[in-house]
């Protein structure tokens, strides 16, 4: 009886072996940039390798340089578009009929700025992102994809904007949302933007 036990008992371990074997097929270990080893899920999601698959290291210092991406937003309200551009048309020796006409056509809900810092961009590794940006509702007022590499130079030292959007209608709401999404949805961040 002892003796069936511990085949039996073999048997439940080498099935649950093949079964963990099989449900990590997917799944690919590879070496990071900082030399730690990783474990490339087939849903896009890593995390560290290590002995016990429950416990994950999900500490700010875990995460290796170059998978960090940090989108920041920056709204610029009507007031601020319009007394800027009143100021770059009289610097560049504009009339007052073509100040006004400029500032009737400004949007007037402003400018809301995707931006990331200039280093973050690594040639050779583009990444996609698809903006969206929604004023109270659930469908988004605005709604383009775009890859890192097209970001342009802002006046900001070291800052690009990926994306500008300008928001043609007053806001409705008293906060935009935006949001951001890359690898086709499975990394999302959502910002607030205070408009009022």
């Amino acid at each position: 009886m002892v003796g069936m036990m511990k085949v039996l008992s073999r048997i439940v371990m080498v099935l649950v072996f093949v079964l963990a074997a099989n449900s990590l097929a997917d799944d690919i270990v590879g070496t990071a940039s900082n030399g730690a080893t990783v474990i490339l899920h087939d849903n896009g999601r890593w995390e560290y390798y290590q002995n016990n698959k429950k416990i994950r290291d999900i500490r700010e210092s875990a995460i290796p340089e170059d998978a960090k991406f940090n989108v920041m937003v920056q709204y610029e309200r009507p007031e601020q578009v319009r007394e800027n551009l009143r100021l770059r048309m009289e610097a560049e020796y504009a009339t007052e009929e073509e100040i006004v006409d400029a500032i009737r056509n400004a949007p007037k809900g402003g400018y809301v700025y995707f931006q990331v810092r200039t280093s973050q961009i690594k040639k050779g590794y583009p990444r996609k992102l698809k903006f969206f940006l929604y004023d109270g509702g659930k469908s988004p007022i605005y709604t383009k994809t775009v890859y890192d590499y097209e970001a342009v130079p802002s006046e900001q030292n070291g800052i690009s904007n990926l994306l500008v959007v300008p928001v043609f209608g007053y806001p409705k709401s008293t906060a935009l949302l935006a949001r951001v999404e890359a690898r086709d949805g499975m990394e999302t961040l959502d910002i607030d933007i205070p408009v009022r």
